[in-house]
């Protein structure tokens, strides 16, 4: 009966201390999660701080590219010389230059004639091609100078244009030798010419670049180096 007694006390012995062993076991595990509770739970310290703004999608489309801003600053783009030179150019209307037309009053003969009488020889008229039109030319050479006048005219009854040269070896005397000549053959007698008036003009300006008109005639000076020029022909408009 003592045997009894001192094995049943053993085991209940036995059975208190595995009791409190899976106690302490257990208390361990708990304290081990309330550790790892502690580690992953966020510091005072950055609970605290505000947080940062999300930057959306929404805002990110609104925010200029680096490469709009420098499109900003530099400003459109400039078209190189090719792109203008592709432009279309527009054609300015000019006005139609006015037609010759022939001198009223004033025939060939009224022309050569008289310079035959000053001792100028004088062509047969030549026939021009492509302008199908007749032409006299009129020549006299002297020492101080070369004279020349061609005429030329649609047909033997009328005259449209008179070119008249002085040429001269001398620069020096080259005006004077033209304001004399030149000046005679402004006189040519067409309907409403105005001969004085026409040779003063000729006189006062030869050896310049000029023009004027008489009687509906044109009158045009010019020249360079030792040659002068007088033009006479009538325009329409």
């Amino acid at each position: 009966m003592r045997a009894t007694l001192l094995l049943l006390a053993a085991t209940l012995a036995m059975a208190i201390l595995v009791v409190a062993g899976c106690g302490q076991e257990g208390a361990g595990q708990g304290s081990g999660h309330e550790s790892e509770a502690e580690g992953t739970s966020t510091p005072k310290a950055k609970q605290g701080q505000p947080k940062k703004p999300e930057t959306g999608k929404a805002e990110v489309a609104k925010k200029p590219s680096q490469d709009q801003r420098q499109h900003k600053k530099s400003g459109p783009k400039r078209e190189s010389k090719r792109e203008s030179k592709r432009e279309p150019k527009r054609e300015s209307k000019s006005k139609p230059k006015p037609k010759p037309s022939n001198i009223p009053g004033l025939t060939p003969q009224d022309v050569y004639l008289d310079l035959e009488n000053r001792g100028f020889k004088c062509s047969e008229p030549e026939l021009m091609e492509p302008e199908d039109e007749v032409r006299w030319t009129c020549e006299r050479q002297e020492a101080e100078g070369r004279y020349l006048v061609e005429i030329t005219s649609k047909d033997a009854n009328s005259v449209r244009l008179i070119k008249a040269w002085v040429i001269s070896h001398e620069r020096a005397r080259a005006d004077a030798l033209a304001g004399d000549f030149l000046g005679y053959i402004a006189r040519v007698p067409y309907e409403g010419a105005q001969p004085e008036e026409a040779k003063a003009w000729v006189e006062q300006n030869v050896g310049s670049k000029a023009s004027a008109e008489f009687g509906g005639v044109s009158y045009t000076l010019g020249g360079k180096a030792g040659r002068r020029f007088l033009d006479l022909e009538k325009l329409e408009g």
